[in-house]
This record gives C-alpha cells, sequence and structure tokens, in this order.
C-alpha cells in the first residue's frame, strides 16, 4: 500500500477517532453534572438583549468580505452587496457539513464568477490571497491573545503552560513566526508553476497533458497570487487589517454575550477564549464549525478565569452561540437557493 494511503488510513480510522473520543469524553466530564433548568434561566434573562447577538458577526462578514474584495483586481471591482452574499452563502456549507471547507472554498470562486462577474482564474486568485491574509490576521490575534493573558492574567497563563519562565511564549513566538513564513510563501514567486512543472516530471501521460493544457491558467494565477505582495502592498495590508477587524469582532461577539449572560467577563479575557478557540477549531479541523472542540477550550478557560459557575455558563454561552451561527446558516442556505445552488439536491 503506498505511503499516502497509509496515511490516510492511519488519520481516518485512528487518529481522527482517537481526537473525537478524547473530546467527547472531555465534554462529558465537563457537563455531566449540567442543570438544564440553570442554563434556562441564564439564557431567559437575557431579554431582548438577545436580539443583538447576530449582529457582531453581521461585522465579522463585512469584515471578510472587505478583506477579500482587496485582493479581486477587477475593474470596475465587484459589489459589496454580491460579494458579501457569496461569503454568507458558502460560510453556510463550510460551518454545516463535515470537511466543509472541501465543498466551501472550491465554491466561492465559482459564486463570484455567477454572482459579480469575475474571471474565475482571477477569482481562485483572491480565494487564495483572502486565505492567506485571514490566517496572517489569525496568527496575530491568536499571539495579541496569549500575550495579554500572560500580561494580565498570569495565573491563567500558568495554567496553560504560557508562564514557565516565558519558555511557553517563546515556544508559541517561534511557532507563530513560522506560520508567518509559511502563508506568505506564495507571495515571494511563481509557486504555483513550480509546482506544476515538479508535477510535469511524473512519467503520466494524461497528467502530463493535463498539466500542459492547465499551463495558461497557472500561470495567471500565479500572476495573481506570486506577484500580489510586491504589485499591490496596500492591498495586501488593508485585507490583513480587515480580516483582523474580523477576528476583534469575534472577540466581541465572546464579550457581548458573556454580558447578556450576567457574566462579569472583560473584552481582553474574550480575546483570549477566542484565541483559544480558534486554535482547537484549526486542530478539529474536520469536524463542522469545530463542534465540541471550542466548547471544551470555554468551559476550561472559564474556570481559569475564576468565573462564578463556569460550567451553567458555558453551556448557556455554547447554546446561544450555536443558535446564532444556525441563522446565519439558515440565511447561507437561503441564498444558496436564490443563487441557484441546491448543494443536497442529487443531479439528474
Amino acid at each position: 500500500m503506498e505511503w499516502k494511503k497509509i496515511r490516510h488510513v492511519v488519520g481516518k480510522w485512528l487518529v481522527r477517532p482517537a481526537l473525537v473520543a478524547g473530546l467527547l469524553f472531555l465534554l462529558w466530564r465537563n457537563f455531566s453534572g449540567l442543570q438544564v433548568a440553570l442554563v434556562a434561566d441564564r439564557i431567559g434573562g437575557m431579554g431582548l438583549a438577545a436580539l443583538l447577538v447576530p449582529l457582531p458577526y453581521a461585522i465579522v462578514f463585512w469584515a471578510d468580505t472587505m478583506a477579500w474584495r482587496c485582493t479581486i483586481r477587477s475593474s470596475p471591482p465587484p459589489r459589496m452587496r454580491s460579494v458579501f452574499g457569496v461569503r454568507v452563502a458558502t460560510d453556510a456549507l463550510l460551518n454545516s457539513i463535515p470537511g466543509g471547507v472541501a465543498v466551501a472554498e472550491p465554491m466561492r470562486p465559482v459564486l463570484l464568477r455567477r454572482q459579480c462577474g469575475v474571471d474565475l482564474t482571477e477569482g481562485i486568485g483572491s480565494c487564495i490571497i483572502t486565505k492567506i491574509t485571514i490566517a496572517l490576521a489569525q496568527t496575530a490575534f491568536i499571539l495579541i491573545g496569549c500575550v495579554l493573558v500572560v500580561g494580565l492574567s498570569p495565573g491563567v497563563a500558568a495554567q496553560l503552560g504560557l508562564a514557565e519562565g516565558g519558555r511557553g511564549l517563546v515556544v508559541l513566538g517561534a511557532v507563530m513566526s513560522l506560520a508567518v513564513a509559511l502563508l506568505m510563501l506564495p507571495f515571494s514567486g511563481p509557486r504555483i508553476e513550480q509546482l506544476r512543472r515538479l508535477l510535469a516530471k511524473i512519467p503520466f501521460a494524461p497528467l502530463r497533458s493535463l498539466l500542459e493544457r492547465a499551463e495558461p491558467a497557472v500561470a495567471r494565477l500565479d500572476s495573481h497570487v506570486g506577484r500580489f505582495a510586491r504589485d499591490h502592498a496596500r492591498q495586501l495590508a488593508l485585507s490583513i487589517g480587515y480580516a483582523f477587524i474580523g477576528w476583534l469582532a469575534v472577540a466581541g461577539e465572546t464579550y457581548l454575550i458573556l454580558r447578556f449572560l450576567g457574566a462579569s467577563g472583560t473584552y481582553v479575557q474574550a480575546v483570549a477564549l477566542e484565541a483559544t478557540a480558534s486554535v482547537l477549531r484549526i486542530i478539529f479541523f474536520f469536524l463542522p464549525g469545530g463542534l465540541g472542540a471550542s466548547e471544551v477550550g470555554f468551559v476550561t478557560l472559564l474556570v481559569a478565569f475564576g468565573f462564578p459557575d463556569p460550567v451553567t455558563i458555558s453551556a448557556a454561552y455554547i447554546a446561544v452561540k450555536r443558535l446564532k451561527e444556525a441563522l446565519w446558516i439558515s440565511a447561507g442556505y437561503v441564498l444558496l437557493w436564490i443563487t441557484g445552488v441546491h448543494p443536497f439536491t442529487p443531479s439528474k
């Protein structure tokens, strides 16, 4: 059996089940003694403030849409409303089905062409760049969150392994620096063309023929991605900036929900909570929306921060957050239906 197949089998049947089993155990350990009535009281106490919960994520969508528009070089640029709709629609797929990224990401340039008239190659390039800028912003967000925890909550930092002589923070900084270097690699030259040439050396005629036909498209894609940082530095910086605003809005959403639930959390704590949750969502990328992973990290940090009744607050927060996500997912599927995309309807 080829190494690639072995790795796939091990990942699918050993590593992922083990991660999920461990996750389920942690969820059971944290929430086994949960009193549902207390959770309902917390949520019911929000009153009309609950209507404000979906608004911060609208800011997230706006910021991500602006970050995306900055990477599209078509003239005139596509309408904000159209790109926003594509962003919301594909986000619904991303967060509602297992491995949603494999469905949502290829669909974005297709919908961008259908709804905004953007060339497919241009759309693919803009999607690649936007993913990079959002990841760069996320890296900065995680690092800032950890630094804030070390500076303002040394007890929590010690529990997270970030305060042991500063070694944990140094290791984290090194990992983040490596991540930034890898993320910037596509901007350093025609990397996609280099990959195409490497694959073309494989002695397989159908593959070579396919790669030869793809050469013009690859050249255009490399032109968009490989030279973007050099030729469009301002747009790149703006895209990263908008993406970072999006991450700040995510933390703002957490802060508001906690306040509405009667928890006296601070915005700094919200940043730390979301930074940790984002790391867990990366690790458990194969679960829709990081389902379960974020919850474990959240209740752990609430305990570490010394929140009163952290299990009840965590359960109430999770319920409100997931209901908010369900609302936006529903809106996304409505937009998909309007655009004529029916992802769960078998093709005839």
